[in-house]
């Protein structure tokens, strides 16, 4: 395994529309493990293959799994969730304002409405079906990611940018 280089969006990959993924053979598996292993070198919660400059359907998602985490997440904490053509099947009607950040974004944070709880189908690691409800963050966190498959960045659907040290110096907030 090998930590990957997490792409910025100056590289055009990150904008393009992703692949569906048809060969789940030892190639897909090794770049599963490498993104694995590149997400938890970034402290990342989730990456997608664009980011990695492999334009394919895949993301990966990991909450934190820290002490703190276990109280706060229950049996997400720390459970790895690795989806081959991912798709947002179901929708709550309530959405929710949070805070986002991106590992292909370094340094930006944005205010962004996700909706809280989606069901999301696809395929597991070895191509077999699966369906997950997620809420909450992890919600969030499943729709982030899967706007990267599309090439969309946090930053354009937020309704606030900001770097958090000019934030902290009193330096005005960029609006989206």
């Amino acid at each position: 395994m090998s930590v990957l280089e997490v792409i910025q969006p100056d590289n055009p990959a990150l904008r393009r529309q992703a692949a569906r993924i048809n060969d789940f053979g030892a190639p897909l598996q090794d770049l599963i493990n490498d993104m694995y292993e590149t997400m938890i070198d970034a402290e990342g919660v989730g990456l997608a293959g664009p980011q990695v400059a492999q334009s394919l359907r895949l993301i990966l998602v990991r909450l934190p799994d820290d002490e703190d985490s276990q109280e706060i997440y229950g049996d997400d904490a720390g459970k790895l969730y690795v989806v081959a053509n991912p798709k947002i099947s179901k929708r709550s009607h309530d959405t929710v304002s949070g805070v986002e950040g991106c590992l292909s974004l370094p340094g930006l944070l944005g205010d962004v409405e996700r909706h809280q709880s989606i069901e999301v189908t696809g395929q597991d690691r070895n191509g077999e079906p699966m369906c997950l409800q997620a809420r909450d963050w992890l919600a969030r966190v499943f729709q982030h990611e899967i706007d990267h498959l599309d090439g969309r960045l946090f930053i354009d659907i937020a309704t606030r940018v900001w770097r958090p040290e000019e934030e902290e110096n009193g330096i005005v907030e960029e609006e989206a």
